[in-house]
């Protein structure tokens, strides 16, 4: 094996598996924003939620859902 080929296969081996560790995470945070129905237990609807009482200082629970 000569140090050219050596080089190449150690790149496209990194490659591939960065590919696979970023395609699993946007799998799993794809399935974990879209894991629930419901709009209060939403992680999304969560943080947003926490974002806007830490900026206007309100405790009360303001949610957008009906």
């Amino acid at each position: 094996m000569t140090p050219a080929f050596r080089r190449t296969a150690g790149r496209l081996a990194v490659a591939a598996l960065a590919t696979t560790a970023l395609t699993g995470a946007a799998i799993a945070g794809g399935q974990a924003a879209s894991a629930t129905t419901s709009c209060k237990a939403s992680p999304i609807v969560k943080t947003f939620n926490a974002v806007l009482a830490v900026r206007t200082g309100s405790t009360e629970d303001t949610s957008t859902c009906h």
